[in-house]
């Protein structure tokens, strides 16, 4: 199967191929055609398995007809958990609608300056990204009409959940129209997702791709008893330093601790940086590319990053 038998347009597909892409991986050749059929959908699926073109082609098929009523309300929207996953899927929008003409994509997320974002969104929309939070915020101060929304994208619904945002959530789609086609994404379809699903979709169809044992079969997972944390970042340090480990991700349960993690494997010689909630925008955005990029082999980071990054260096 290649992405022109799905029936998207050819300039879709020209972007597609540009950006290296000839064969959709499986939940994008289970998504698309379901999603261009006007379906409401539940798909689990995991990061890094293709799923933000399987929601953002259909979406922008939909583009490329014009709506039936004019105005500078978006046409699109996906929800994210967090600003970093709101700049991937953003970047995915640009490159995959490239051929499109006059198609805006607009990311609305918490630790941009509002009146940057305000003009942006003054000047009208046609996808956009949000975090729950900041685009309720800016819901209620009347600078967001969703009167024309056709699609709405839940992208990490568990994670949401996860964060709080449940009451956000209802609250933005009780303001987007009954007749939107809902596309709900999740790691998991546990009972809180599909309660969600419940008031949110209608009879949707339902997509799990991989099971739950198949996504776990290459993690291994190790307990190490420390006895403070001086033995804790002593272990660490011995850790890391195994010549099999590339990049890794240590997580910390607090903003304070990834600091002094990060300090302290610094003074060991590694090349590390922390990333969190207090950092602001252009520091995390900073952080993750030197992370791409491979100039760092060590990210320290809270849950902020236990969704939305893909560093395919991570060993």
């Amino acid at each position: 199967m290649k992405f022109d038998s799905l029936g998207l347009a050819a300039p879709i597909c020209q972007a597609v191929a540009a950006a290296g892409y000839t064969d959709p991986t499986p939940v994008q050749a289970r998504v698309i055609p379901e999603a261009l059929a006007g379906h409401d959908l539940m798909v689990s699926s995991q990061t890094g398995s293709g799923k933000t073109a399987g929601f953002m082609l259909p979406a922008l098929q939909l583009l490329t007809e014009a709506h039936a009523v004019a105005g500078r309300g978006p046409r699109v929207l996906v929800l994210v958990p967090t600003r970093e996953l709101s700049m991937q899927v953003t970047k995915a929008a640009e490159i995959y609608g490239a051929n499109l003409r006059r198609i805006r994509t607009v990311s609305v997320v918490g630790g941009m300056p509002y009146p940057a974002q305000n003009r942006l969104l003054q000047a009208g929309v046609d996808i956009l990204v949000a975090t729950p939070g900041r685009l309720l915020d800016q819901m209620q101060s009347g600078r967001i009409d969703l009167s024309r929304l056709q699609v709405l994208v839940l992208d990490e619904a568990d994670r949401m959940l996860d964060m709080g945002f449940k009451d956000d959530l209802e609250a933005i789609v009780a303001r987007t129209p009954a007749t939107r086609q809902t596309l709900l994404f999740s790691a998991t379809l546990d009972s809180n997702i599909v309660r969600l699903a419940g008031s949110l979709l209608r009879n949707p169809v339902r997509i799990e791709i991989d099971s739950q044992q198949a996504r776990h079969e290459s993690i291994e997972q190790r307990l190490h008893i420390a006895d403070d944390q001086g033995h804790k970042n002593r272990l660490l340090n011995h850790l890391l330093r195994e010549i099999d480990v590339n990049q890794a991700i240590v997580f910390t349960a607090t903003k304070r601790s990834a600091d002094e993690v990060a300090q302290d494997l610094h003074s060991k010689g590694f090349a590390v940086a922390a990333l969190h909630g207090d950092m602001n925008q252009g520091a995390r955005t900073r952080t993750i590319q030197a992370l791409h990029r491979g100039r760092l082999r060590v990210l320290v980071a809270t849950d902020v990053a236990a969704r939305g990054l893909d560093v395919h260096g991570i060993s």
